[in-house]
Order: C-alpha cells, then structure tokens, then sequence
C-alpha cells in the first residue's frame, strides 16, 4: 500500500480506495440511505451520481445527489464564470450535473456503467480547457429508487499524465501509445514518424482505419497527416468527400466545451448522429463506416484537427477511448510544433511582395532535381530598366509592375506541353528565376522560354502611364552546365548579364564557358580593388620547422574577404591580381601588415625567427622596391637578418640583369633571399649558380607526389643534394602526411613547411604559439 498527495488530495491505489469504499458501505442501509454520510467519509474527491434508467436500455437524467467537500473543490476548478449560467458557483446537491460543468459523454458512459450496468470502473480522462487530467473511479450502488439507479465517482487531478499511468495499470495499450509517442520526439520527419504511429494506433484499437485529419481554418481546408487502413479496406476515405472541411469543421460543435469525444457504436448511436449532424451522417453511410470514436486535437484553444478510428471492436469500446484520449494529449504539442514550421517555413519561402516560392524555395527545389539526375534548365530573368521606373514613378507603382509581370509570367508557365514542368519563383526585386523539366530537346526549350519573352510583349498601364517593359534571360542546363545548385544558379546569371551587357534586340542567351570567365575574372577584379581601397587585405602567417620541430620562422599570405565576410581563395585573387596588374600592391599591403606585426611581436619575446615575405616579379621590378624594403625595416624594427624576400625562379628568365642587381641591394641590407616554388619554372644551373640566395623552396607538386615511386623521391633527393651543394639551406612546403616528413628526414632536407605542423594563423594564433614556445 501507499499514498501520496497532489494538490492537497490524498491518493491511494486501486485496492486501498476498494477497501475505503466497502468500508464505507457499511453506513447505509436499505431503507435509510445517507448519501452525505458516504461520501464524507472519503478523503478522496467523491460524489454520488444517480442515472434515470430507460426501458429501451439507455439512460436519462443524471444528477449529482451528494458530493464531499474535496470533489466540491474539484467543481469550482470546472466551472466557467458566465457559460454556466451562474456568475458565482455554488454547490446545490441534487442538481442535473450539467449546472457544475458542460455536457461530458465519458462522464455519463462512466456512470451509466457504473450505476445502471453495475461495472466496476477505472478510467481517466483529460480536460483541455483546464489542461489536468482525472483519475476516475467509478462503482456501483446496491440501492435503486425505482428506475434512479446510483454510483460513487471519484476524480483525482493530476497535471502529470505520465504519473497518472504509474497508478493506472489496468490499460496496457495507453503505455504502449506512450511509447510509441516517444519516437515523435526523435523523429526528423513527423509526418512519416505520424504514420507509423496511427498504424500502431489501429492495430490496438483492432479498428478498420484510422487517420489524423488537420484544419486550415484561414484557407477552410483539411490535410490528412497520417491515415492507415487494413488491407484492402473498402472505406470511402474522406479526401472523395467534395466539401468535407465544412463537415469536420461541425465536429467541434458535438464536441463540447471541454474537448470530450464522439463515440459511435451501433445503429441507434448513428441514428442520434443523423438527427443532430445529418451531412456527416450520410457520409458515415456512404463511406461504410459502422462505428466511430473521434477526438479533437488541441493546443491550447485552438483545434488543430481529429484523430479516430472506424469500424473497431466495440467490446473494447472504453479501452480504446483511452488510448485515443492518452494519444491526443500527446500528439497535439507535435502537430502544432509542426504547423509552426510549416507556417514558418511557408513565410521564409515566399515571396512575400508576389508570393511566388524565393530563393531559398528555389535552391531547395533545385537540390531536389540534382537528386534525381535528370535534365533540367535554370533560366535567370532580370528586367530591364526597372530602376528607371521606380525612380520616376515611385516604388508603389514599381511593385506593380512586378505583380502584373508575375500574373503575366503565371498565365505562361499554364500554357504549352502538359509534360513539362516549370516552377517561378522571386528571388529579389525585380529578379526572377524559372526551373524548366521535361523538355525533350534544345528547341522545346527555347520555344519555353521565348514564350516568357513575349508575354511581356504588350504595354502595362500603371497610374495611368504605359509601361514597355522587357527583360534578358539566360539560362544553363544540368547535367552539361553545371553539377550542383550553386554552380547551375551563377552559370545562369552570367548568361543573363552577358545579355544586359550586349544590349541588343536578342533577350535570350544559353549559358557558355567562355562567358563565365570573363564574368569571373571581372568579379575577382572587383573584389580586389573594393579589398584594396578599403583596406581590408589581410596576412595569415605559415609557420615553418627545422626537422627536429623547432620553430624558423613564418612566411605572410595574403588573405582577402569580400563586403559580406566571406573569404575569397588566394587560388582565385593572386592569379587574377597578377593578371589585371594588381600584384604588386597586394604584396605591398600584406608585406608591410606582417612586418609591422611581427617587429612588435620580436620586441614582445626577443625570439630568433625570420619573418618570409612574397615578392612578384612584377613588385621586384618596381623603381621603388628597395626604398619600400628599407622604410618597412625602419618601421616595423625587424633586424634586417631576420627578414627574408621570397622570389621566383621565373624572374631569371624574365630579367635576370635587373633581378640580380636588385638582390645584390637586398643582400648587402642583410636580407635572407629565398627561391621560391624551386623546380616549376625554367631555371637553369648557370642562373642559380649566379643566384646569392640563402634558401630554397621545394614546390608542394614534388611532395605531393615524392612517394609515388622511387623515380620521384630521388628527383627530390637531388634537388635537395644540389641547393647543398651550392650553399643553401632546402625548405619543403605543403608536407601534409607523416610518411612525407620520415622521408624529408631521410634524404636530409633542411626545413618543412605544411599542414602536418601547422596551418596559416591569425595574429593572435601566432602570438599564442610564440608565447607557448618562449
């Protein structure tokens, strides 16, 4: 035995509650009964319930005869100022119980059964509108006055469901729903998790079907989430039904004030339903439905739709109306959860000047395609002018044009082949975005597009003015175009600036490799000059090691961001900076950023390392090259012995007289040079024997493949031999696998340089490593 108290109510288990009940029926006798008596004689929450008997087997009035102070309590929880009908609630005994609380069909199953059928009952029930739940004990009375047939009802509250069932063995299948409900909670799709739960559902309610059907109350439509029916059911679903959201929108009306349920069992249940809700009625009988239970689904005051099921084993009626009951409370929280995101994620994929899907829609759509592997066009559309007209005719009339263009552009994608497909979408202001599939060839796909280029043909009329507006379109194709969403996206908008460009009668234009080039290089160009006047280039800093891991010294890398941070690979600005001219400046930022931060770095730990700048031929070259060395030496305070100039071979080909003049000028300062990506170029022995370096770098490319066989490794073995031999120190770059530094080790390299001891850092990752060495 034991006992606990929720709010203030004493709760026993089943048996220690039968002992206080038998207890209690000591107290009356046949021909006296004081009902008062029994019920305060319980410390649980008790009334007396008496039910009018009908001769046709159903029941009458029911009324509450005598109630102990806690149930009394219980009632004031229930009553509703101002619905009841009494502003201020007081308890007359012997009242129809609907003055306490609104009409509840499990309370009267529950007393019929009790009172008139002499069951014992345990049960429980949840009560939305005052979110607890009750546990329910329910038993019989020997006493009768004629066709007045009386039981005791006990509710406890509880606000836990799940300690509910810890006192509730009896119902074996409302743990299994618990269960059940729990792969809800891990579910990353809830509406393939909802299905495999209403087929569990079904299952233990032994029934024909069961769905959960949502209401879109705004749009008065209905979904089904989730539905499973035996094999081979021949129920009518509710989805042939035409109309059907005004039929189940009429189920809250039979509900109830507290959310209680609809149970259908027999012919004379279905009559009542035919009385009181006729349409649903006739679509009961069409449908080949015999028996119903339905519950509504809730969160909070709004309902969210019904779960039930059809056609199951009546004898188990009440099991099965508390497992739907258990379910419910459970299920609501997901299904509202999940009608958030879908409202959430409706907004975030709209558009919502046009309400055409946006970007986001539009690359998630496109990932989908990719997925399938099969061909499709993307085709970018931007119209022409549109600033001008929202600069002399507002932004009002300026939105629309794009609505009426939209309307335009709707009215096209409706016309043509049924087997293609073409999803519109806005993307931003006055860009759209068309996904054309299933087109068979090049010139189905052209005659697709042409027919959005034309229906912009006639004018529009805007306060009245009339507009011509046109657009360009470009578009590109996968698989042949591009592989994936982003690449597919931007070959289509190059093709569609490449249109702007022209400026020509011919609006169209497929999308070609060289036209991405040239966008691209531009776009680089862009980005560097922006990067350049608003000084945003940055240096990361390599560390390089002598082979027992001791710390020489770092090399500067210039490093680039765009206007919205992100960062744009050296792979793609270095080359292009070289290209446009742009070199020189960009070693000029990065060299004297590094060395202004490595001087003040030196003064900090008064270590011994040599800070590696880059140098293009292009910055060695420049009259002012050496007067720019000297002023940073002076500035940053780097002894000029730990201070090296990274060149390329190349400049020995190029100009080798004024290259060789301009390392003199280094030497004497005291500079380290270093001779960079050794091996790439077309160096020959003559020029490097002439060469006064210190240092020479091995280019990643011999690395990479150094243990791919023996020919390779003894290439690089030589060229280690012969930096030697001719008085330098040998540096490798990009060692990235062990293997690589046991055989640098091995063939007796000076220096590495890689990721296997470090990447580039920021200035405080540099400052972090130093500090840690010192």
């Amino acid at each position: 035995m034991y006992t606990y108290s929720i709010f203030g109510f004493e709760i026993f288990d089943s048996n220690e509650l039968s002992k206080r009940f038998a207890n209690a029926a000591f107290r009356f006798r046949r021909d006296v009964v004081d009902f008062q008596s029994i019920v305060d004689s319980l410390f649980v929450p008790t009334c007396i319930v008496s039910v009018e008997r009908k001769p046709d087997g159903r029941y009458g009035v029911m009324r509450i005869v005598a109630a102990n102070q806690k149930y009394i309590d219980i009632l004031a929880v229930r009553v509703i100022p101002g619905e009841s009908g009494n502003s201020v609630y007081s308890f007359v005994p012997n009242q129809v119980y609907t003055e306490y609380f609104p009409q509840n069909i499990n309370f009267e199953d529950v007393c019929f059964n009790a009172a008139v059928l002499k069951k014992e009952i345990h049960t429980y029930a949840h009560i939305y509108n005052v979110e607890v739940w009750f546990d329910i004990y329910a038993l019989p009375l020997e006493h009768e006055d004629g066709d007045i047939c009386y039981c005791t009802y006990t509710t406890i509250m509880n606000t836990d469901a799940v300690s509910l069932l810890d006192t509730y063995n009896s119902s074996r299948t409302s743990n299994d729903i618990l269960k059940t409900c729990i792969k809800l909670h891990k579910a990353n799709n809830l509406k393939e998790a909802m299905e495999s739960v209403i087929a569990e559902i079904r299952l233990i309610c032994k029934a024909e079907g069961c769905t959960v059907l949502l209401l879109n109350h705004e749009e008065e439509e209905f979904s089904i989430l989730a539905t499973n029916y035996v094999p081979n059911s021949t129920i009518k679903r509710v989805t042939e039904f035409e109309g059907y959201y005004k039929i189940a929108n009429s189920w809250k009306d039979m509900i109830g004030e507290e959310g209680d349920c609809i149970i259908v069992r027999n012919e004379e249940e279905m009559d009542n339903i035919r009385i009181i809700n006729n349409p649903w009625y006739l679509t009961l009988v069409e449908a080949g439905v015999k028996s119903v239970v339905l519950f509504p689904l809730r969160q909070g005051n709004e309902l969210l739709g019904f779960i039930w099921a059809v056609n199951f084993d009546i004898e188990n009626t009440r099991q099965i109306k508390e497992t739907l009951e258990l379910t419910t409370f459970f299920l609501s929280s997901h299904i509202a959860r999940y009608q958030i995101f879908q409202r959430l994620k409706q907004m975030s994929y709209t558009d919502s000047l046009t309400g055409l899907p946006n970007r986001f829609a539009l690359t998630e759509y496109i990932s989908n395609l990719i997925e399938k592997k099969e061909k499709f066009a993307a085709l970018s559309i931007d119209l022409n002018d549109f600033k001008h007209i929202n600069d002399t005719l507002g932004f009002d009339a300026g939105n629309r044009v794009l609505i009426e263009v939209t309307k335009r552009w709707k009215e096209a994608s409706e016309k043509g082949s049924s087997d293609i497909e073409k999803y519109l979408t806005c993307i931003g202001g006055d860009e759209f975005f068309i996904v054309i599939s299933g087109y068979k060839n090049e010139e189905e796909l052209k005659e697709v597009v042409t027919g959005y280029d034309e229906a912009l043909t006639e004018n529009l009329t805007v306060d009245g003015c009339d507009l011509y507006v046109s657009a360009s379109f470009g578009y590109a194709e996968y698989p042949t175009d591009a592989d994936n969403v982003d690449a597919l996206i931007s070959h289509a908008n190059a093709a569609m600036n490449e249109v702007k460009k022209a400026n020509s009668s011919e609006h169209i234009l497929k999308f070609t490799p060289d036209i991405l080039r040239d966008e691209h290089i531009l776009e680089i160009e862009n980005l560097i000059r922006n990067a350049l006047d608003n000084d945003t280039i940055y240096f990361n800093l390599q560390p390089q090691y002598d082979m027992d891991h001791k710390l020489r010294g770092f090399e500067s890398l210039a490093r680039m961001k765009d206007s919205e941070g992100n960062v744009i690979s050296p792979g793609e600005f270095i080359p292009v900076a070289e290209k446009i001219g742009l070199i020189d400046r960009v070693d000029g930022t990065v060299a004297r950023k590094a060395a202004m931060f490595f001087g003040k770095l030196l003064q900090k730990t008064d270590a011994k390392m040599t800070l590696s700048l880059n140098a293009s031929v292009r910055h060695l070259m420049k009259s002012d090259f050496l007067d720019e060395i000297r002023q940073i030496l002076k500035d940053s305070g780097i002894p000029a012995n730990q201070l090296e100039i990274e060149i390329t071979e190349s400049i020995m080909i190029d100009s080798v007289d004024k290259a060789l003049r301009c390392i003199d000028e280094l030497k004497k300062m005291g500079i380290q040079i270093a001779i960079d990506d050794f091996g790439t170029g077309y160096s020959s022995l003559s020029y490097l024997n002439r060469f006064p370096a210190d240092l020479l770098k091995i280019d990643k490319s011999f690395i990479d493949a150094m243990n791919t066989g023996d020919s390779c490794r003894q290439y690089v073995a030589a060229i280690i031999s012969m930096g030697h031999v001719m008085g330098f120190d040998v540096i490798s770059e990009g060692v990235e696998e062990l293997r690589q530094l046991e055989t640098l080790k091995d063939i007796g390299c000076d220096f590495v340089q890689g990721f296997i001891w470090g990447r580039p850092l920021s200035e405080e990752e540099v400052e972090k490593l130093v500090a840690g060495i010192n």
